[in-house]
Order: structure tokens, then C-alpha cells, then sequence
């Protein structure tokens, strides 16, 4: 009886757990991460560990100062798995690096340096592919620039400006590749909606200009002086020297409550007279001498101006700089049109298409010119940054 009654018993068993089995969902592989900026870490960690020579060769080979060879190959190799990193981040939405907003101006953003040499690395590998003829592989990795620039985003202004500076570097190098595509109508096509399409979402300093007034008024308080006058000695990082320190207790002394509630008044005032400035219509000329205006005019022997100037960025500089990205972005965008008249007529236009996208510095049509080689978008207003007129050569297939 008891031998029947444990053969019963481990026959309900086997019973249920085939049971339990067969009505238990498929266990699911975990999805990938939904935040890029998690990816692009990663990327980070797979880099080569490669010396100054071999960075400064990528770097030169994604600025077209040297041309991919079997060196700039070695190196990209190496750098495969960070590119696969990037890849994936660039087919994910959302991107958040979990920047420390608490610790104001003492944050530390150690991914920037990073983001630049990953530019490198992917405007290099598209030079490289498109010396071996596959343009829509390099093209792609062109836009991956423009993707990495929006996921860097505008947390900050030191965010926002590597952002500048990654987009920058990204349309240099679709300007050096579209000459080469020119006689290519898909391609070229392709690549045009892809770029119009990635550029849709647009990031402009007024986010972080306000997130780091919100900072800057903070700091500016008298439970916040210590804090205040260690940025102001430059010793962010937590670096405290005796010499300095000796400096931070003359500030910390030096700065009273009045003196203080005046600077956050006029670094205020100043501040939103920027962000007018950058939310009006206007000619570039007039909005950069406006600009320059507010961040450059202070009285130096005013403590509570010099104390508000201190914290005010130089956003003439950064004016300009969106103003290059835009119109190099449009500058593209022409070229790409051009090369299109040309493939449908044979030839080079004599004139500029009409309904270009303009340059910006001027607010007119980029001048047009053709060159033995190709042509050249130059522009009618002055880049006053640098006081020069920048212009864009596109070099064409014959």
C-alpha cells in the first residue's frame, strides 16, 4: 500500500511540473537598454587604448587633412567594437548621461572628452569607406554624427557647444563626400531626406542658458559665498592648494549680502536680455553686436558687476557658432541640389537653383561659383567671430 501511495505521489508530481511547464510563459531575453547615453558609455569602454600618434592620425584623417591609408584602417579596426556601440545608441530615441545638476558648476562632464574622440573615430571610418568606394557607408557614418550630436544634447553649455562642435566636424565631412557622390541621383536623394529628416529635432542654447541661471542665482547667495568664491579661484574640481585657499578666504571676506543681491540683479537683467535677443528674429550682425554688448560690457572696478560679468558666457562665440552650423548644414543641402541640376542637364548650372536655404550670416543666397574642380558656396555676410567670409568648395566627379 505505501509502495503504491509513493508512486502515486511522484506520479502527481511529474503530473504538475509538466503541467506547470506547459502553461508558464517562455522565459523572454531581457530587451536592450532604452537610453543611449548607456550605449554610448559602453563605446566609451570599448575604444582602443591608442597612443597620441595614432589619435592625432584619426584626428587628422577626419578633418581631410591626411587621406585614409592602411594605417587609419589598423587604427578603425580597433576601434570597431566602440563603433558597434555607437551604432546601436544611434537607433535608440532617448539619451540621458545622468548629469549631476546639484553640483552646479562643480559637475563634472568626463564623457565630452570622449564624445570628441568618438567623432573622430566615426568621421574617420567614413573617409576611409568612402576611399573604398562605399559612399552610402560613409554617408551613414556622416549621420551618426548628427545623431551623437543630438543625444549630447543641451544639459549644459559645455554639452550643448561639444554639440557644436560634433556637427561641425560632421558637415565637413559630407561636404568633402558629396562632390563624390554627384553623379549619383538615389544616392544623393537618399542622403538628402536622411539629413533633412535626422535634423528635424534641433537643440538651441536656451535650455541650458536658463538651467544655468537657475544655477547661477543659486550660487549667488550668501549661504552659497564659499562655494562661489572657490569657482571663482578656478578650483571646481575640489582641488583646494594653500595658495588658493588663501585666495578663496579673501573672496569669501571680500563679498557681502548687498553685494551679492546686486550681482544676481544684474547677471538677471543681462541674461534675459540674451535670451531675447536669441528668441527675436534679427540679422545676424545686429544680434552678435548685441550680444557682445551684454557679455563684454561690465565695470571691472564694480564689485557686484565684476562678480556678474564672471558668470555671463561669451555668447557672441556662441551665436556665431550656431550660426556656422546652420549654415553649413545649409550649405549641404545646396550642394546637394546642385549636383542634382547637374546630373539632370549634364552639366554644372551656370546659376544658383532657386529656394536655396541661405546663408545665415547675411540672411541672402550663398554666392555661387564654379571652379575647374567643381564649385564653391561662399558667404555674403562675415563670420565676425574670426572677422573672415566662409565659404565651402565641393569637388566633383568628372
Amino acid at each position: 500500500m505505501k509502495k503504491i501511495f509513493n508512486r502515486l505521489h511522484t506520479k502527481m508530481i511529474f503530473i504538475s511540473l509538466v503541467v506547470m511547464f506547459a502553461v508558464s510563459p517562455v522565459l523572454a531575453i531581457p530587451p536592450d537598454p532604452d537610453n543611449a547615453a548607456l550605449l554610448y558609455y559602453q563605446g566609451f569602454l570599448s575604444l582602443a587604448d591608442l597612443d597620441k600618434d595614432a589619435r592625432d592620425h584619426i584626428a587628422d584623417v577626419a578633418r581631410g587633412e591626411i587621406a585614409p591609408d592602411d594605417t587609419t584602417r589598423e587604427y578603425i579596426n580597433k576601434c570597431k567594437g566602440a563603433i558597434q556601440f555607437a551604432e546601436a545608441a544611434a537607433e535608440v530615441l532617448y539619451c540621458n548621461w545622468g548629469v549631476r545638476y546639484s553640483q552646479g558648476f562643480e559637475c563634472l562632464l568626463p564623457q565630452m572628452a570622449q564624445v570628441r574622440f568618438l567623432t573622430f573615430v566615426l568621421a574617420a571610418d567614413a573617409r576611409m569607406r568612402a576611399s573604398d568606394g562605399d559612399y552610402k557607408g560613409a554617408l551613414e557614418r556622416c549621420l551618426m554624427t548628427v545623431t551623437l550630436a543630438r543625444h549630447i544634447g543641451d544639459d549644459t553649455i559645455i554639452s550643448y557647444l561639444v554639440t557644436l562642435s560634433v556637427r561641425k566636424l560632421g558637415y565637413k565631412c559630407m561636404q568633402d563626400i558629396v562632390g563624390q557622390i554627384s553623379r549619383d541621383e538615389e544616392l544623393l536623394r537618399w542622403f538628402k531626406n536622411e539629413l533633412v529628416t535626422s535634423n528635424a529635432v534641433d537643440i538651441y542654447p536656451i535650455r541650458p542658458l536658463k538651467i544655468e541661471m537657475e544655477i547661477v542665482t543659486d550660487l549667488m547667495q550668501m549661504e552659497n559665498v564659499e562655494k562661489t568664491a572657490r569657482i571663482l579661484t578656478d578650483s571646481s574640481i575640489g582641488i583646494i592648494t594653500g595658495s588658493n585657499q588663501k585666495k578663496i578666504k579673501g573672496i569669501v571676506k571680500a563679498i557681502d549680502g548687498k553685494t551679492l543681491e546686486q550681482a544676481r540683479g544684474i547677471y538677471l537683467e543681462r541674461m534675459n536680455s540674451v535670451l531675447v535677443v536669441l528668441c527675436t528674429p534679427m540679422p545676424y550682425e545686429l544680434a552678435y553686436a548685441k550680444l557682445k554688448q551684454l557679455s563684454d560690457d561690465f565695470d571691472t572696478n564694480d564689485p557686484a558687476e565684476a562678480l556678474a560679468g564672471t558668470f555671463i558666457p561669451a555668447f557672441a562665440k556662441i551665436y556665431a557658432q550656431e550660426t556656422m552650423r546652420r549654415t553649413s548644414f545649409n550649405a549641404v543641402i545646396t550642394a546637394i541640389e546642385i549636383c542634382l541640376s547637374r546630373i539632370k542637364t549634364g552639366k554644372l548650372p551656370d546659376e544658383l537653383p532657386k529656394n536655396m536655404p541661405k546663408d545665415l550670416f547675411s540672411g541672402k543666397d550663398f554666392i555661387y561659383k564654379k571652379t575647374d574642380d567643381g564649385f564653391i558656396l561662399r558667404c555674403q555676410g562675415k563670420y565676425l567671430q574670426k572677422d573672415k567670409i566662409h565659404e565651402y568648395e565641393f569637388t566633383v566627379k568628372k
